[in-house]
């Protein structure tokens, strides 16, 4: 994670791989470091990406996958101009 300026995530929503993506990982990402999951909701701490980006810990995220679909109109990664969400 420290050493990457792309990470995606690519694994099976699982027990295992629930939140596998938390704030432990997200404070080891370079602050350039742009996130992608092009795998399921549920893997990404969604709570914790957004505590990441207030802080500015990462520089971005793009996300196929949320944790609730669709996407509450109020749902605070939307209030964020470095987060791509599809569709949308």
């Amino acid at each position: 994670m420290e050493h990457s300026d792309i990470v995606t995530v690519h694994v099976p929503l699982t027990d295992e791989t629930r939140h596998m993506i938390s704030s432990d990982q997200l404070k080891k990402m370079k602050k350039k470091a742009i996130l992608i999951n092009a795998a399921r909701g549920g893997i990404v701490d969604e709570k914790a990406l957004v505590n990441a980006l207030k802080k500015k810990e990462i520089a971005g995220a793009g996300l196929d996958v949320l944790e609730q679909e669709p996407i509450q109109k109020d749902h605070p990664l939307l209030k964020f101009d470095n987060v791509r969400i599809t569709p949308i």
